[in-house]
């Protein structure tokens, strides 16, 4: 009867598992390095792509500025003849003076500033601005700022003076001459001639006026620090 031995394994040295281990962690280390620097990459040019949205929706703010302060240099001129138009109406015949044609058909309404938000919108809700440079990030976000504030302007204190401007119109203004794009000579423009109606309207007109002249102001403002903003991107990524 043949006895068998059992062959028995040399035990491996702790140096051996030490090194074992070590080849292990350097290979998940090595696999998470990479894959940081692949999202890392992502997200840099995930920040460049906002960059450069953004960079286009500021041409386009900066024409829609170009357009409105061009309409609120009209207004001004206008309104700089108010003094004028109401010294020269006659005191017994003061609707039939054309200038106030003018000056009311300057002050029936406004044009509102519809700024391109679309990389805005995604930059504050979507988490961008956390991919872009601070210095980036913080000057998109003074743009913001101002933007909001112009637009806050229009749809507070200027609409308020709007609204009682367009009541104070409505009760003067010929109803004809309403529904017409340009006044027929033939259809009498007001439909008053009371002194203290005529006054009123003067008298809110400079309020109005300078609230105009306010707006425009920041229309300016904002159109010079977009075209700042546009020679910033421009020079810092390269841009055509």
């Amino acid at each position: 009867m043949e006895v068998h031995h059992h062959s028995h394994t040399a035990r491996k040295k702790w140096t051996h598992y030490f090194w074992e281990f070590l080849m292990l962690f350097l290979a998940v280390f090595c696999g998470f390095l990479a894959e940081y620097q692949l999202e890392h990459k992502i997200e840099k040019e995930k920040g460049k792509q906002y960059i450069r949205s953004f960079y286009n929706d500021l041409k386009t703010d900066t024409v829609e500025f170009a357009i409105l302060i061009n309409k609120y240099e009209n207004k001004k001129n206008a309104f700089s003849e108010r003094n004028e138009c109401f010294d020269s109406m006659p005191r017994q015949i003061r609707s039939f003076n054309p200038c106030i044609v003018k000056l009311i058909n300057n002050c029936r309404g406004f044009p509102d500033f519809v700024n391109a938000d679309q990389t805005l919108l995604q930059l504050k809700n979507a988490g961008g601005l956390r991919l872009l440079r601070k210095e980036d990030a913080d000057s998109i976000l003074d743009y913001d700022k101002q933007v909001r504030l112009l637009i806050k302007f229009e749809t507070t204190g200027f609409q308020e003076r709007q609204y009682r401007m367009r009541e104070l119109i409505y009760s003067m203004v010929n109803y004809k001459n309403l529904m017409i794009e340009k006044e027929d000579p033939a259809i009498p423009f007001l439909i008053t001639s009371e002194p203290e109606k005529i006054n009123l309207f003067f008298v809110m007109l400079d309020q109005y006026a300078l609230a105009s002249n306010s707006h425009l102001q920041s229309l300016k403002q904002l159109k010079q620090k977009a075209a700042r903003l546009i020679l910033y991107f421009k020079s810092k990524y390269h841009y055509d």
